[in-house]
């Protein structure tokens, strides 16, 4: 070699390297860990969006058996008002997750604990204020629903439910926290303990047995406010006696004024208005599907109930990946932070696809679950089979809006997303269900529509903010994580 040779150089994230060698290297090393600490962090955080999600398809398995009118009555109590006061809350809380993580990865122990300290009263005023909402339900019900029994009986569902919603938010402040804090296990093993209590109370109360009274779909809704209470409780007992807990301060008071901890808030008004304009825009489908008959809305409600599975699953990624993407953001790291994004989303699109499959060639097994009812089944299968090509897309957009979310973005992916639910898929929705005739398939197919703009947009943006960030080191941090 002369000595005017020029030796290679390559690029990784920002960050320059000698040979292509050493950044083929460093790009192994991190993807393995990035996959290591994801699967471990995700896997728990899997689990606990499962266990919340199956006390939701409990109910709607074992109501749908009792009666397919009581099941289009809870469908629409929670699609059309429940879940929505329910996501706009937890979207106002979203910023616990993000600061707790970022503060964890600065091996800030002291200010996560007055994160969470700061949060419980908010989280609690939050709860009332939707709880307060739900009460005059017989209003919002009247308005929403053209048949005067569905709205009456939906109505009186959602008072029931409302209940339950600052027990709710309680919950998602606590495991918040503890993901933030890489404890996922432990609300796992709360909703471990919650899905039992959850099955038989259910089986007591829908159906009349162990001395109960024969309740329907009412009996379901109290079922779930009582065991909305009860993981609050758990959770909440955790974090005061646990001895491992004392470090975070927990029993401190946080010392700070409202304005202290605005940006925190501000992450979580972008979420509660990304997130309602995405359940929001689903609560219109169950309206536009509640005009269309008692039989479409049990079938929306059937189909949603099975699409929402693989859904938490990536709402588990989606929440491991920002804890990912939080820390290595909060340690200053551009390249790797990226990295924790894509990473994530790759997982969920791998997942989804199985899943995907699964769904498609077992539709009319995942029906049976949920009711005998004939008539239902010719409206419902078709469109089990279709959310098949939802489902990858669906899950990938909820995976890269969290990514966002832990860098700290707020209003861009809530610009997405409702552009992407409310501006696309609510007209959509209506004029392939109603004008075009299409009944429950035009409501998926809108649906589709909407999700692959949302992935998209919100992976053009995450791509832009990590690959305009610069490095300021020559090599790679040799700081792992503990």
């Amino acid at each position: 070699m002369g000595p005017h040779h020029q030796q290679s150089r390559t690029f990784v994230g920002n960050i320059q390297y000698q040979s292509d060698d050493q950044g083929r290297d460093w790009l192994q090393a991190r993807l393995k860990r990035h996959l290591s600490e994801l699967i471990r962090l995700a896997a728990p955080s899997m689990t606990s969006r499962l266990g919340m999600l199956a006390l939701g398809f409990v109910d709607t398995v074992m109501v749908g058996r009792y009666a397919t009118s009581e099941l289009a009555w809870l469908s629409l109590a929670n699609r059309s008002v429940i879940s929505f006061l329910l996501v706009v809350g937890i979207g106002l809380l979203m910023g616990v997750v993000v600061y707790t993580a970022s503060a964890f990865g600065r091996d800030d122990e002291r200010e996560c604990g007055r994160i969470w300290r700061r949060s419980m009263p908010y989280a609690l005023w939050i709860g009332g204020g939707m709880l307060a909402l739900s009460l005059p339900a017989h209003i919002w019900m009247d308005w929403l629903a053209s048949d005067p029994v569905i709205a009456e009986e939906s109505a009186k569902l959602v008072v029931i439910l409302g209940l339950g919603l600052p027990a709710h938010l309680i919950f998602f402040c606590c495991t918040g926290f503890l993901e933030g804090i890489r404890r996922p296990m432990i609300p796992m093993v709360a909703l471990i303990v919650g899905n039992g209590v959850n099955v038989v109370l259910n089986y007591s109360l829908v159906y009349g047995h162990f001395g109960a009274p024969e309740m329907g779909a009412a009996g379901s809704a109290l079922t779930s406010t009582l065991v909305r209470w009860i993981l609050a409780a758990l959770l909440l007992a955790y974090l005061w006696y646990s001895p491992s807990m004392e470090r975070f301060g927990l029993r401190i008071s946080h010392g700070q004024s409202w304005k202290d901890w605005a940006r925190q808030r501000t992450i979580g008004y972008a979420s509660a208005v990304s997130i309602g304009a995405e359940v929001g825009a689903f609560a219109g489908l169950a309206v536009i599907a509640e005009k269309l008959g008692a039989f479409i809305l049990a079938g929306q409600e059937i189909v949603f109930n099975v699409m929402t599975v693989p859904f938490m699953v990536s709402v588990g990624i989606g929440s491991a990946t920002a804890v990912r993407v939080g820390i290595s953001h909060g340690r200053g790291d551009p390249a790797d932070t990226g990295l924790a994004g894509w990473t994530g989303l790759g997982a969920s699109i791998v997942f989804l696809s199985l899943a995907a499959v699964f769904v498609f060639l077992f539709p009319e097994w995942l029906f049976a679950l949920h009711s005998d009812d004939m008539r239902l089944a010719a409206i419902t299968v078709p469109a089990i089979m279709f959310i098949a090509y939802v489902t990858v897309f669906d899950g990938g957009q909820s995976v890269v809006s969290m990514a966002l979310r832990g860098l700290g973005e707020t209003w861009w992916p809530t610009a997405i997303q409702a552009v992407a639910y409310l501006m696309l898929m609510l007209p959509l929705s209506w004029y392939l269900a109603v004008d075009m005739d299409r009944g429950l398939i035009g409501l998926l197919e809108a649906t589709l529509i909407a999700s692959i703009f949302s992935v998209v947009a919100q992976s053009v943006r995450f791509w832009w903010l990590t690959g305009r960030e610069k490095a300021f080191e020559n090599k790679p941090s040799q700081k792992d994580e503990a």
